[in-house]
């Protein structure tokens, strides 16, 4: 993963920056490029906008568009919880409607592998946006399941044919997640 900072630029908007230290580490190397190469191709009200990226040999870094207001799960399971039942209905639609793009609306389907409050990001209007794109994968479209070595996601949100060496995946399983 990395670290996370605010910034702004010049003109006074406020970013985050998630910076990557470079190593060895191909699979952080992997995820960084999944990150850029699956949110860098959409544009939608609740996907966090990534405005650019810097990757050399010494480290990668992604800039982000701002969440004043965190990521969900410090509502839902953190000591403020003081978010209203219409706030979180509202939250709910808008991040199905964030995954529904992902899944049906863009030119090849992306399937996210890691949707969980942590991240689901909320804007200074406590409007939902899904971010954390270090897990995704483009899916051909013409293609009904996608076959994977290794575990994807985070135990207790993932689907549960993650569990099954080789069992066909499909983006039904950001669905599943959505859900828990």
């Amino acid at each position: 993963f990395g670290s996370v900072y605010r910034g702004q630029f010049p003109n006074g908007v406020n970013i985050a920056v998630k910076v990557l230290k470079r190593n060895s580490d191909r699979q952080a190397e992997e995820q960084f490029m999944a990150e850029v190469g699956t949110i860098g191709r959409t544009y939608h009200i609740n996907l966090v906008r990534l405005y650019g990226f810097c990757y050399d040999q010494y480290m990668g870094a992604l800039v982000f568009e701002y969440m004043e207001n965190g990521s969900l799960d410090k509502y839902l399971f953190g000591k403020n919880q003081d978010i209203d039942w219409r706030k979180l209905h509202d939250v709910a639609i808008g991040t199905a409607k964030g995954l529904a793009y992902l899944h049906e609306e863009c030119q090849q389907r992306i399937i996210h592998y890691d949707i969980k409050p942590a991240n689901i990001l909320l804007d200074a209007n406590f409007s939902p946006k899904v971010g954390d794109f270090g897990l995704a994968k483009l899916c051909n479209r013409d293609s009904t399941h996608m076959s994977l070595t290794g575990y994807r996601g985070t135990p207790g949100y993932s689907a549960p044919e993650f569990l099954f060496y080789n069992y066909p995946i499909t983006h039904k399983c950001d669905v599943y997640s959505y859900g828990i």
